[in-house]
């Protein structure tokens, strides 16, 4: 199969090349940003746009418990904040 008869072809290699720069660290979160938005190619895009939510979801989670572990720290100073005399 060629790329003009399926313009959401990508080659093996292709995608070989595209994990491989993902691979490395600051290039590859450039890369899935670019990729993400950038092209023709919806197949690619729609691939390197589930790995951005995917990101966003793990992001998400991790402040959610990082919220939920400090929870008893903060609920601790409430009381000081509101019972000003």
């Amino acid at each position: 199969m060629s790329n003009e008869e399926d313009k959401n072809y990508v080659s093996v290699g292709s995608w070989m090349f595209m994990l491989l720069i993902i691979s490395i660290p600051v290039v590859g979160q450039i890369m899935i940003l670019v990729w993400a938005f950038a092209g023709h190619n919806e197949s690619r895009k729609n691939y390197f746009r589930a790995i951005l939510a995917w990101i966003l979801a793990l992001i998400a989670l991790l402040v959610i418990l990082i919220l939920v572990g400090s929870g008893p720290a903060i609920l601790k100073h409430i009381p000081s904040l509101t019972h000003r005399a």
